[in-house]
């Protein structure tokens, strides 16, 4: 089969999902994918037949940029004639699934998340749930990440064909492999692995963080990730305050993970499922995260391979991170090997690729 890959992002593309593009090309299929230049495009390039680079802006609705895109995958489709069309992200899988319903072109999207576009009942939420309903019905199958996307989406009146419900992106057991529990012997180490924004939790741990310190002088808590516009400064006034050792974005996150006791992942912002989340615990090591949020509470099994709190809450917050604290090194381990299990048994990526190659058999 000719396979197009529609994706707004190329790192996005690569880091979850080159597995996938690897045995797809194994198997035989010629793999295309069309992506915006930047960080890991070469990547990308290095393992399918052809990468086309794609207009697709990750943020932002304008009508100019967007009709653009959409006549682009249209010009694209016609041009390649593929089987099928493999989608990720709202962008793409709106154009792209409308481009390629005009084209009677098979196609599978995965809602890797819903982002804002639903927190609030407003102009864009009713645009971009009329949008979906323009390709729902029509696609070959929809990749879910957590049931409370399709549940969204449903109560907004849009109906699926073929809805599958799948473990996210899955995590690489391979690559990011059990490591041993580090002594404590220089502090309890905690990380954080995230954009730094607001909907991510960055205001709540660092109150949190602050209170925390003043209690445990020997804790840390290491942050990772770029920053979003504006939040620089910020993060600049709390590494000099020594409320975190921020270290910027770093590619060599299974580092960090294997050197910390436990992740924090205080997230509220419209997951499909969180990615850190299942390396830390693949890692071995506990995961603390929001127990009402969909895509951080399937993650973990709350006093077993983590604790979970409420989102927003920062009181609840440092109850959990207190909590993890006042347990022995042998329950922490013990907690982060019950995570690893999990993740063995759960969130394998090759449960995910599976479910590709079963979507794909059906496609004549």
């Amino acid at each position: 089969m000719r396979i197009l890959i529609l994706a707004h992002h190329a790192e996005g593309l690569y880091l979850p999902r080159r597995e996938l593009m690897m045995q797809l090309k194994d198997a035989g299929h010629e793999v295309i994918a069309s992506i915006p230049t930047g960080k890991c495009y070469d990547k990308v390039a290095e393992i399918v037949d052809i990468v086309i680079p794609s207009p697709v802006k990750r943020r932002g609705m304008n009508p100019v940029e967007d009709i653009r895109l959409l006549h682009f995958y249209y010009k694209l489709l016609k041009k390649l004639k593929p089987d099928c069309i493999l989608s990720y992200a709202i962008k793409p899988n709106l154009y792209g699934g409308m481009a390629a319903k005009v084209c009677h072109i098979p196609y599978i999207m995965n809602i890797t998340g819903l982002g804002t576009a639903f927190n609030k009942d407003n102009l864009l939420c009713k645009l971009v749930s009329t949008m979906y309903k323009c390709v729902a019905g029509y696609e070959q199958c929809i990749f879910f990440q957590n049931i409370g996307n399709l549940r969204i989406l449903e109560s907004n009146g849009i109906h699926w064909k073929n809805p599958v419900l799948i473990p996210g992106s899955g995590v690489n057991l391979q690559l990011h492999s059990y490591e041993k529990y580090p002594a404590e012997t220089e502090g309890i180490r905690f990380l954080f692995v995230s954009r730094i924004l607001r909907e991510k939790g960055i205001y709540e741990l660092a109150e949190a963080a602050h209170n925390i310190k003043k209690e445990y002088p020997n804790v840390e808590f290491h942050v990772l990730g770029k920053c979003e516009a504006g939040y620089e400064a910020v993060m600049n006034k709390w590494h000099k305050e020594g409320i975190f050792i921020y270290h910027g974005h770093q590619t060599d996150v299974h580092g960090f993970l294997k050197n910390s006791h436990a992740l924090i992942h205080p997230s509220y912002y419209p997951e499909g499922m969180s990615n850190v989340c299942l390396e830390a615990a693949a890692t071995g090591r506990p995961v603390l995260t929001t127990n009402d949020i969909y895509g951080c509470k399937e993650t973990f099994d709350n006093h077993i391979t983590g604790i979970g709190f409420p989102s927003r809450d920062t009181q609840a917050l440092e109850n959990a991170i207190r909590e993890f604290l006042s347990l022995s090194p042998i329950e922490r381990d013990k907690m982060g090997k019950m995570g690893r299990r999990k993740m063995e048994k759960e969130f394998d990526r090759q449960i995910v690729i599976n479910a590709y190659f079963k979507e794909l058999a059906k496609i004549k």
